[in-house]
């Protein structure tokens, strides 16, 4: 079966950006710091990363409240913490499930991030049946059912076969997809960047979950993420180029944000 994400690496960038956010990320794994402060940087990586990818989505909670669980309170801001925070204490667990099927991964951190905050609890763990989602990104151009369950399809394909791409590559086709087709009414985005960490981890690049990705994300700006999205949702070759890039810098400044907070401890 040919390799379907292997032209990707030719774009404009891909390869030198790609190898360039490598050696940021690989000069986190070797800093030998991590013998005995690995578990205590995971945590703060776990919690930075929920609380920014709950901020681009517009669920502005203080990271000291996330910390202290204050963040978690009975209101509609704090149910839909709670999830985001299933969510992240989830993502070690998906690796087993997420390489060989991929839907029933989706599925499952769809229930952890919805389930206090939809109404209709059939609708948990399913992709949508109609064209009413939540977007938090205000990207607008929804994909109908039909064409959002065919390329849902084709992405659990390209996340089962096997690849030669850098992990970032593929785990930026993830991120893209998944909120390019917005599968579940609510969560999409917050699913999808989850995804694409689970991707890296489960490739090896980042098999402990200890880059700040979504935090890196969060420090680049909303604006810029937001436009790397809409370039790649053109499916030009340079529209995908940039969000590549975009996602290559992501986990670059990621990995300076945990060295960062790994010299603070």
């Amino acid at each position: 079966m040919p390799d379907v994400l292997l032209p990707l690496v030719d774009l404009p960038g891909v390869a030198e950006s790609t190898a360039s956010a490598r050696e940021r990320v690989d000069a986190l794994l070797w800093d030998r710091s991590l013998r005995t402060k690995g578990s205590t940087l995971r945590t703060d990586v776990a919690l930075q990363n929920a609380r920014a990818s709950a901020a681009i989505d517009g669920i502005e909670i203080a990271l000291a409240a996330w910390a202290s669980g204050d963040a978690f309170d009975d209101s509609p801001l704090g149910h839909a913490a709670a999830g985001i925070w299933r969510l992240e204490e989830g993502l070690s667990e998906q690796l087993a499930v997420w390489p060989n099927a991929p839907m029933q991964s989706l599925a499952r951190m769809h229930t952890l991030v919805a389930r206090d905050v939809i109404a209709d609890k059939d609708s948990l763990g399913r992709p949508r049946g109609g064209d009413t989602v939540d977007d938090p990104l205000r990207i607008k151009s929804v994909p109908d059912v039909a064409s959002m369950k065919v390329r849902l399809a084709g992405l659990a394909g390209v996340i089962t076969a096997e690849s030669e791409v850098p992990a970032m590559v593929q785990a930026a086709v993830v991120h893209g997809e998944l909120i390019a087709l917005r599968p579940f009414e609510w969560g999409s985005s917050l699913i999808a960047r989850a995804a694409s960490r689970i991707v890296l981890a489960q490739r090896g690049l980042d098999p402990d979950f200890l880059l700040m990705t979504d935090a890196a994300i969060y420090s680049i700006g909303r604006p810029a993420y937001v436009d790397a999205v809409r370039a790649y949702l053109t499916g030009t070759p340079d529209g995908v180029a940039r969000w590549i890039r975009f996602c290559a810098e992501s986990c670059a400044v990621g990995a300076r944000l945990s060295i960062d907070r790994l010299a603070q401890l």
